[in-house]
């Protein structure tokens, strides 16, 4: 109940307008940014069929396809979306399946961040620019010719006013036209024009040039060689003109995409990190990208305490010019989304933690020492970090008389739940136990004990008594996976196979039994569907592999041969993996 109020606090948190949806594209829920995107309270979306808010625009209903999405595709870009009440806004939408546990489609999570006011403006700086460019083809342009012969560069006043230069300002030599070239564009400048004075041809330079005054200004110059009859180079001819006003637009839009981009993608990657340690690399990857896009005016670091974190200043570590507003919101939006996650990475750890320790307490059960036996357990519960507390359980334990019982079940699932049931049917089997050892006994009235206490769950368990002294087996399997025993000789057995239905199903049921003779150095393998089951094969061939990994490894110490039993799951199923053995010496 935590982790989901802690997540739907997050998702309430987040600016982004997120939206969920059932398979039919059935809005079924909304954060508040979604509210506020959609000027619409949560009323007003829940129960809305996606379809009724975007697209707008036919071309992008082609391109928008919300029957792929949830059919497993996911989708991102620019869509006109509609607001319920009235009017639409541009949006950047990025659309995500949701799976269940078990991998079902379940719907569709659609984020939405409202770019009305960005593309408005890049659509206005777009039409800007095409002012700017009409504006200086229109006016008169600074036009010069070079000749080679006399070395003489005649440049006219328009000229020398894009160079930053009064009237008769410049002296007419190519050195000092090559000393106003920018000194980091000197070079590729120059290899430019010897190309074109090889090629013959015409050439254009986009650089930076630097004023008598120190300004740096950007130019746009269109040379042609001039040629005698012979084809001889004679010098250059062209114009130039200004048009550091378009490199400036051109920058902040490049600028204001990147911001963007950055944003998205850092929000998308803080979203995926679940550990402190994952949370402190997205930081210092962004922080990386951010300190290409503000230049030289700030230098960043990664704070040692990321719990520190409050705002952007946290990740100045020395500023060379005054940052500009967005510059300051840009960290301020980093250093809010690096909290959360931070926040959220604890929270996962301690939790992580708390399930670690409750998982241990619940399913460890002490082995008897015994002297005509050796036992051996490897238990792993399955799922993620918050579902680390599973449903499977064992018990060794030995009776007055000297024999063995050994106990091995299943809730199925994983979670709280499925721990709660398994502590109520191991502690009322554990009783059963001190009553009557006979697995055929303990197994009915654990039958009784569930249609009693637990109707609606699904458990299976298996029992087995060994006596020592007369090398008897007997096992009673309710649904459960069955018992192997391997011979001394290597000969394997799956004692208890399709024998049983599940604890707590049967009504009146005569559950049977299973016998068998066991002599010294005889091993006993019980375990859980976990170690058999696999999406790459059926169930009997995984109790086929099972039988011939413990006949291989029979004589090896039985710590061993748990532990490489166990390897045979499929980590893919994410399921609770429990293997209990036993050799009779």
């Amino acid at each position: 109940m935590q982790r989901y109020i802690d997540e739907l606090s997050l998702l309430h948190a987040l600016r982004l307008a997120v939206v969920a949806t059932d398979t039919a594209g059935v809005i079924t829920f909304v954060n508040e940014a979604a509210t506020e995107v959609y000027a619409s309270d949560a009323e007003g979306l829940v129960g809305l069929e996606l379809r009724e808010l975007l697209p707008v625009e036919p071309d992008e209903a082609a391109s928008f396809d919300l029957h792929a999405v949830l059919a497993g595709e996911t989708w991102s870009g620019d869509l006109a979306v509609r607001r319920p009440g009235d009017g639409t806004f541009v949006a950047a939408v990025s659309a995500t399946p949701i799976r269940s546990g078990d991998g079902t489609l379940v719907g569709a999570v659609v984020a939405a961040e409202d770019m009305t006011e960005i593309r408005n403006a890049e659509a206005e700086a777009a039409a800007s620019e095409q002012l700017l460019r009409l504006a200086h083809e229109a006016a008169q342009l600074g036009s010069w010719h070079w000749d080679i012969a006399s070395g003489v560069t005649v440049w006219d006043e328009q000229l020398e006013a894009i160079y930053g230069m009064p009237p008769g300002g410049f002296d007419g030599t190519f050195a000092a036209w090559a000393e106003t070239v920018h000194p980091d564009d000197r070079d590729q400048v120059m290899a430019v024009v010897e190309e074109a004075l090889t090629t013959r041809s015409s050439y254009v330079l986009r650089n930076r040039t630097t004023w008598p005054d120190g300004t740096v200004r950007w130019i746009e110059a269109h040379g042609k060689v001039t040629s005698d009859e012979q084809g001889n180079p004679t010098g250059t001819i062209g114009c130039v003109r200004d048009i550091t006003d378009r490199v400036t637009v051109q920058q902040r839009q490049a600028d204001a995409a990147a911001r963007s981009r950055l944003l998205h993608e850092v929000t998308a990657a803080f979203f995926e990190a679940w550990t402190l340690d994952q949370v402190e690399a997205v930081l210092a990857s962004s922080i990386e990208r951010l300190g290409e896009i503000l230049g030289d005016s700030v230098r960043l670091r990664v704070p040692d305490d990321l719990s520190t974190v409050t705002g952007g200043i946290a990740f100045v570590a020395e500023v060379r010019r005054p940052l500009a507003h967005e510059d300051s919101q840009l960290l301020d939006t980093l250093a809010a989304q690096c909290a959360i996650a931070a926040q959220r990475a604890e929270l996962q750890a301690r939790t992580a933690d708390i399930a670690e320790q409750l998982q241990s307490s619940l399913a460890a059960s002490p082995l008897p020492t015994l002297d005509r036996f050796d036992l051996a357990v490897h238990y792993a519960p399955g799922g993620d970090e918050l579902e680390h507390v599973g449903g499977d359980w064992y018990d060794a334990v030995s009776t007055p008389g000297g024999s063995l019982v050994l106990v091995v079940g299943d809730v199925m699932g994983r979670g709280v739940r499925a721990a709660t049931t398994m502590i109520r049917v191991r502690a009322g089997i554990r009783g059963l136990l001190t009553v009557d050892p006979a697995p055929r006994a303990v197994i009915t009235a654990a039958d009784e004990m569930m249609t009693r206490d637990a109707p609606d769950q699904f458990v299976t368990a298996v029992a087995a008594l060994v006596d020592p002294e007369t090398g008897s087996l007997t096992l009673c399997n309710a649904g459960h996976v069955p018992v192997v025993v391997v011979h001394p000789d290597g000969r394997t057995e799956a004692l208890g196979d399709g024998s049983g239905v599940p604890l707590g199903v049967p009504v009146d049921l005569e559950r049977s039994v299973a016998t068998a003779r066991l002599d010294p150095g005889t091993l006993l393998v019980l375990v859980t569907d976990g170690v058999v089951e696999s999406r790459a094969r059926d169930l009997d061939q995984g109790i086929t592999a099972l039988r011939e990994r413990a006949a291989k490894l029979r004589d090896r110490p039985l710590g061993e041969l748990v532990v490489a039993l166990a390897a045979l799951a499929d980590q893919s199923l994410r399921d609770d993996v429990t293997v209990v053995a036993a050799r009779l010496r």
